[in-house]
């Protein structure tokens, strides 16, 4: 009896990633906290972060992507569109993921409801196309905080996220909207407080800081209110920035409170 062998060549698989957006995620900022809600208001800002990811780099190694933008109102209709031109992106680690962020702004008219945001991207390499969605809603503003960024600088150049090492400076900005202007003058007071990681303050000085206009004229056309601040970050731990902001003559107040987390270097 003969025993056949039979051998079987396997052809080596060639597999590529499809094109394809990961980890959609609306933040304060590029680097900043998630935002948790796709609520937004007359005057704010909405920004979206996210991943492209299966791109196929070109002969440079570089992501040659085409990225564009569509906002239609509660109408239907197209309120914001923006077509990027290409661009090649370095991948200086390699790999086929690029982080990238959108954001839109609203008038101070924007009309109240439901807009719908699309955002498509083309590698132009691989002549692949993605896309996502993803629904905004427009509501009435009421008296709060409103685009807080942080960022590395004084000048609000260099953008950065709320965990940091012990040694920087962690510089924030945010607008306050909805206050009162109805006895033509604006009187606002902000208040930054530190608290540790189970929210009890912890002891240190609240940096405060008051936003009056007194002058009737730019009083009734203000439309926004313009803070800033920052934090040394001089100990490593777990905290949490609380902001409050007081409308002294409409008698309301408003609070925002993110993590604040500082690592040893």
């Amino acid at each position: 009896m003969r025993l056949a062998i039979v051998l079987v060549l396997l052809a080596p698989l060639c597999v590529f990633a499809k094109l394809e957006i990961r980890n959609v995620q609306p933040a304060h900022g590029v680097l900043g906290p998630a935002r948790t809600s796709d609520d937004v208001v007359p005057l704010d800002e909405y920004l979206v972060r996210y991943q492209v990811a299966g791109i196929k780099p070109d002969k440079d190694g570089k992501a040659d992507l085409e990225i564009s933008a569509l906002l239609n109102g509660p109408d239907g209709k197209p309120v914001f569109q923006r077509k990027n031109p290409p661009a090649a992106r370095p991948l200086p680690l390699g790999g086929d993921v690029l982080q990238t962020f959108g954001s839109f702004s609203f008038p101070e008219k924007a009309p109240l409801g439901v807009y719908v945001l699309k955002v498509t991207v083309h590698d132009r390499t691989s002549d692949e196309t993605t896309s996502f969605e993803r629904k905004l809603t427009c509501k009435a503003p009421t008296f709060q905080i409103v685009v807080p960024r942080f960022f590395r600088d004084a000048e609000s150049k260099v953008p950065a996220g709320t965990t940091g090492l012990v040694g920087e400076t962690l510089h924030y900005s945010f607008k306050v909207v909805g206050y009162d202007k109805s006895q033509k003058k604006v009187a606002l007071v902000m208040k930054a407080t530190i608290l540790d990681n189970d929210g009890k303050d912890v002891g240190a000085k609240p940096l405060e800081v008051k936003g009056d206009i007194n002058d009737p004229t730019k009083a009734t056309e203000s439309r926004q209110a313009n803070f800033t601040g920052t934090v040394v970050l001089h100990r490593a731990g777990e905290f949490k920035l609380k902001i409050t902001v007081e409308d002294t003559l409409g008698k309301q107040t408003t609070t925002f409170e993110l993590p604040l987390k500082v690592l040893l270097p």
